[in-house]
């Protein structure tokens, strides 16, 4: 299966400490309205067991009006915030310039 992914700038405030995450924190950060048409983004593949959970959630917690490639895109969003610092410094120490 492939699903659409796109990039979205947009910065909510991240689930608690604790890890967990509520009902509410969990609709506000992944059941919503996108900020980009999936059309502008790119392709990507997805394992066809995550295609599967996407598609339940977004039909039965967005009430068929969340797309898959919106929910992808909340997801990740959510991920490069909250990995942000992790992810420049691994990619810092891993990068070799070409020059």
């Amino acid at each position: 299966m492939l699903a659409q992914v796109q990039a979205s700038v947009e910065i909510l405030s991240p689930v608690p400490v604790s890890g967990k995450c509520g009902e509410k924190d969990y609709e506000r950060l992944f059941i919503r309205e996108p900020e980009v048409k999936a059309r502008e983004g790119k392709m990507a593949y997805v394992r066809p067991e995550y295609h599967d959970r996407i598609m339940r959630i977004t039909r039965v917690i967005g009430h068929d009006r969340l797309s898959l490639s919106a929910y992808i895109d909340h997801v990740l969003t959510h991920h490069f915030n909250q990995c942000e610092e992790a992810i420049k410094s691994l990619y810092a120490r891993n990068y070799d310039a070409v020059f």
